[in-house]
């Protein structure tokens, strides 16, 4: 166990992860969708950068227009792709804090045991914005981190997926609507925890807790 309870992989994962996942959300939420056809508009849309990009392989859509925005979006894409490969394998370790049971305390007994009580710690503290010390709390922070994972690649898999049969051509399946919504579900749900786990950080930090001492790569 480290001094900071996560060895170090898992410290330089979760700098370089936060910092890919806060670019890649803003970049989807600012860049300009290039248009595929005169009856489609560039717009903010989770779904639009898998409609645009087959437009891109189908002449007769319409003009489709590369932007910067746009290819930043599907390359950063692809790097947080490698990287949730990568924390898939971590979790298979037995490093500090990488453990698929430190991601998903919820899953055992005594996770969920350990977990009840931290949380009606943690709502005690959250009424007064006076939160519990992070010691009192590693059942809850390491829950948030394993959502935040496991929306990823949620979020991951639904785009790949979005990328490949979402048509311009013809009236979306049943199933490719449904991929969409749980796309755009995970999406807003991922924008809104990372939110609510970077304003406790600051309220931590605030507090005197020095929290991120316990997360950032070096010591």
């Amino acid at each position: 166990m480290t001094d900071q309870g996560y060895a170090k992989p898992i410290r330089i994962f979760h700098s370089v992860f936060a910092l890919c996942m806060i670019t890649q959300l803003a970049v989807g939420e600012l860049m300009d969708v290039p248009e595929v056809n005169a009856k489609s508009q560039a717009s903010i849309s989770f779904i639009t950068p898998a409609l645009a990009h087959e437009g891109h392989h189908n002449a007769g859509t319409g003009p489709v227009e590369a932007t910067l925005g746009f290819e930043v979006h599907e390359y950063l894409g692809l790097f947080i792709a490698c990287l949730l490969i990568i924390r898939i394998l971590l979790a298979m370790t037995s490093l500090s804090g990488a453990n698929w049971r430190h991601l998903f305390p919820w899953l055992l007994v005594d996770g969920r045991k350990q977990l009840r009580d931290e949380v009606t710690l943690q709502l005690a503290g959250w009424k007064s914005m006076k939160l519990a010390p992070p010691e009192d709390g590693e059942a809850v922070a390491r829950s948030v981190h394993g959502l935040i994972i496991l929306g990823s690649v949620i979020m991951a898999v639904t785009g790949t997926l979005l990328y490949f049969n979402w048509s311009v051509t013809a009236p979306q399946t049943e199933l490719v609507e449904l991929i969409a919504k749980v796309h755009e579900l995970v999406v807003g749900g991922l924008e809104a925890l990372l939110a609510m786990h970077i304003f406790a950080v600051i309220l931590h930090q605030r507090q005197g807790h020095d929290i991120i001492s316990r997360i950032k790569p070096a010591p």
